[in-house]
């Protein structure tokens, strides 16, 4: 290589981290003034209301977990003059019908369907199991609410009114967890309130397509062109095409004023890794660029490591210390998001914060690495799906 290509080479990278630095940081802020003063404030309008249009509720299920029927009860007792609930089962030996029964017959006066065995033909499980209630939807607007989440009336007729605008094709809520006890439900809550909603929110602001298919609200009538839903189940990541679809024909997204309040009592630290693994095979598909090379650098690890090499490089500081800075600075500007997003007490100590922080960076080495190898084989409750089966993802 010529000598000085190869300097600009070793400059560029020298001088690396402080790029990313300006990237995090500029993040951070568009995360954190959005959560402060946009979040949380439901506007007039859903408050004061007399637009209520039929919504179909799909609720796909699989399987039952402690919290399930508390996180279905949340349906039944909406408040809300005409809406429809269709429970969506692939398998009709699945425990949860018993307890699907059970809820219909405590509800006799909400409007409420079962659906079992999906659709023939769709590789993507969620979609095929969805795909026939989705058909036999009454109601032009669907919510598509999975098993994790518990939602209120509230939560509804922000997204409901959001949705009501005219160039609005998509409202969806920023992913996030309920206050359960125990170290692995707090490095959840770490997770989704202070790393993913430092990209979810920032991204939103620029107006970058960025949601994900745990709970969101759309018009049917905006993907008639492509039969429905079922078109997006050749996709594994079917979310993230549905947005692409919608985002490329000019259409808007709101972030619901309440974050995703996923209700589950059994996690764990090994759940939560394989959980993560998933998503990151998922994203390692779909953009391997963003997420092979620059979601990498920005962790606080990898880019802490690189910075204190570059720190040590061209200005001789102790890359000891710029490390324990520099996770120092990270971890209390987490702990801001994080505080700005709950709205209200966390549901434990300091200590167990910074503890789960940790857990979290620490592990997302691990993460990285197992995701990296067997990268196009997911792994996704007891199935895997090798992705050369579907068309890109």
């Amino acid at each position: 290589m010529d000598q000085t290509i190869w300097f600009c080479v070793v400059q560029f990278l020298k001088f690396g981290p402080w790029l990313l630095y300006f990237h995090i940081l500029v993040f951070y802020v568009l995360s954190l003034l959005y959560g402060r003063f946009w979040l949380h404030v439901v506007s007039n309008s859903a408050k004061h209301t007399k637009y209520f249009p039929g919504i179909t509720i799909l609720k796909p299920l699989m399987g039952v977990d402690t919290l399930l029927e508390q996180n279905l009860e949340s349906h039944f007792n909406l408040q809300y003059p005409k809406f429809e609930i269709l429970f969506c089962v692939a398998d009709d030996h699945d425990p949860v019908i018993d307890l699907i029964r059970k809820l219909q017959k405590r509800h006799p006066n909400v409007d409420s369907r079962l659906f079992v065995g999906g659709r023939s033909g769709i590789l993507n499980p969620l979609v095929c199991s969805m795909a026939p209630a989705y058909e036999a939807s009454k109601y032009g607007i669907v919510w598509v609410s999975t098993s994790r989440i518990q939602v209120n009336t509230d939560i509804m007729m922000d997204m409901v009114t959001k949705l009501s605008k005219p160039k609005a094709a998509l409202v969806h809520q920023m992913p996030f967890t309920t206050d359960q006890k125990g170290l692995a439900a707090a490095v959840e809550k770490v997770y989704f309130g202070a790393t993913v909603c430092k990209y979810y929110l920032s991204l939103h602001v620029l107006g970058i397509s960025c949601f994900t298919g745990m709970s969101y609200m759309l018009k049917k009538k905006h993907l008639e062109d492509v039969e429905g839903m079922a078109y997006f189940g050749k996709f594994l990541a079917e979310d993230f095409y549905l947005a692409k679809y919608l985002h490329d024909r000019g259409f808007q997204f709101h972030v619901a004023a309440f974050p995703a309040q996923q209700n589950v009592a059994s996690t764990s630290i090994i759940n939560f890794k394989n959980r993560m693994v998933r998503w990151l095979r998922l994203r390692l598909n779909a953009v391997p660029l963003l997420s092979g090379v620059f979601e990498l650098v920005t962790e606080s690890v990898p880019l802490g490591i690189y910075a204190a090499w570059s720190a040590y490089t061209v200005f001789g500081l102790n890359p000891f210390l710029w490390f324990c800075g520099h996770w120092t600075v990270w971890l209390i500007l987490d702990y801001i998001q994080l505080k700005v997003v709950q709205n209200g007490p966390l549901p434990f100590s300091f200590s167990t914060y910074i503890v789960a922080w940790l857990i979290r960076e620490l592990l997302y080495p691990v993460v990285y690495i197992e995701a990296i190898c067997n990268v196009r084989q997911i792994k996704w409750g007891q199935r895997t799906y090798y992705l050369s089966d579907f068309v890109n993802l």
